[in-house]
């Protein structure tokens, strides 16, 4: 086999992982996205495991001005696959080589020769640089919106995919940005793997259920604590409730995703169906006073609903502390998109990741970008007007 083939193959191989689908739960009765009247549009928040993590964290620096802070697992600094050295700067894939080989180090070892032109890590100042320059050319809000935020980082000790050095740039980043010290708060777990942290799994699955230290799907690892619960009680430190409250099955709301993007486009690589959990304190027509937050939370790679069916939107541990506390739960979903003539799945979307390096276009993490702007969408629909 060649060495290029050899390549391909192995990068494939880390977009695809190699798992069967699952079917989609039942949970389809779809609704139509509607305003939520008890919603405060300046407590919008937003959080991601992964690609998800990266995407929460993009669309934070992006819409600045909406989201009031973000919190990140084993997530990455804004535009990291735009960090491409000038050696690679004509090579096609460049952002996908520097995705899986700084961003996420997760293939760097298939990367051959090409690795010796990839930095070791993020850069912390080129991520400033891109910020800066997208705000000048008003692709993006000010950063400077960012000095009163919160955000809460998070990455195990045994993940292979995300290393500590991404979560550091990541935090490095934030705190250039002139956010306080203490509103950045990095937890950083010694057993932990690659996947969302529970308490315990309680609900049904198709897959293992796994410890912390495992990897594996549905990417929800027994860590003896609620990743949900600390960086939602983080991000709204006012009056977060200590206990949760079991969530109610009939306030996980379906709705139809593709009135916020153009389904014939299948770069969007988004599902038909997103999801949202309004607790019982929020429904209705309470008034915007009463204090409901909203907050956004994006799966990772091989964790939209066709794959894992509901074990990310109803078993990652939102639902409970969003029913005590008063927050309303977006889940939009990205599903896995396959280019026909592309026998190496690169240019493509095969895992079902949010986009963070650009196989949605070349504005990704732009405002204008389609994912990015898909979910501005849903978001300006469910606040009240």
């Amino acid at each position: 086999m060649r060495r290029s083939t050899a390549i391909a193959v192995a990068l494939l191989a880390a977009l695809t992982g190699g798992s069967a689908a699952r079917g989609a739960d039942a949970t389809d009765d779809r609704q139509p996205l509607t305003s939520i009247a008890s919603l405060d549009p300046g407590q919008v928040t937003v959080s991601g495991i992964s690609s998800g993590g990266f995407f929460a964290h993009q669309f934070h620096i992006a819409h600045s001005e909406l989201v009031a802070g973000a919190g990140v697992m084993a997530g990455g600094p804004y535009a990291c696959a735009e960090q491409i050295p000038s050696m690679l700067a004509f090579n096609p894939l460049a952002s996908v080589l520097v995705a899986l080989g700084v961003c996420t180090r997760q293939r760097r070892s298939a990367l051959g020769p090409m690795a010796y032109w990839l930095p070791e890590w993020p850069s912390v100042e080129q991520s400033l640089a891109v910020t800066n320059a997208e705000h000048q050319a008003g692709q993006i809000d000010d950063p400077a919106n960012l000095a009163d935020d919160r955000v809460w980082l998070f990455v195990g000790a045994n993940d292979e995919v995300v290393p500590l050095a991404t979560l550091e740039a990541l935090r490095d980043y934030y705190l250039a940005l002139g956010l306080d010290a203490a509103a950045v708060r990095f937890d950083h777990d010694p057993l932990a793997n690659h996947g969302v942290p529970i308490e315990a799994f309680t609900g049904t699955t198709d897959h293992a259920i796994l410890e912390c230290h495992e990897y594996g799907l549905p990417f929800l690892i027994g860590c003896d604590f609620d990743a949900a619960e600390r960086l939602l009680r983080h991000l709204y430190p006012a009056g977060f409730t200590a206990e949760p409250e079991v969530p109610e099955r009939d306030r996980l709301v379906a709705f139809d995703q593709t009135e916020f993007f153009d389904a014939t486009d299948p770069r969007v690589s988004m599902g038909e169906v997103g999801f949202v959990y309004v607790p019982a304190d929020c429904a209705g027509d309470r008034p915007a006073q009463q204090g409901c937050r909203l907050h956004v939370a994006f799966h990772g790679c091989r964790q939209y609903r066709e794959l894992i069916g509901d074990d990310f939107y109803w078993d990652a541990g939102y639902n409970a502390w969003a029913e005590a506390n008063r927050i309303v739960v977006l889940y939009p979903q990205a599903t896995a998109w396959e280019r026909r003539f592309d026998a190496t799945g690169l240019t493509a979307n095969p895992r079902g990741c949010w986009d963070w390096w650009g196989y949605s276009g070349s504005d990704y993490f732009r405002q204008s970008g389609k994912q990015m702007q898909a979910v501005r969408q849903m978001i300006d629909r469910l606040l009240p007007d």
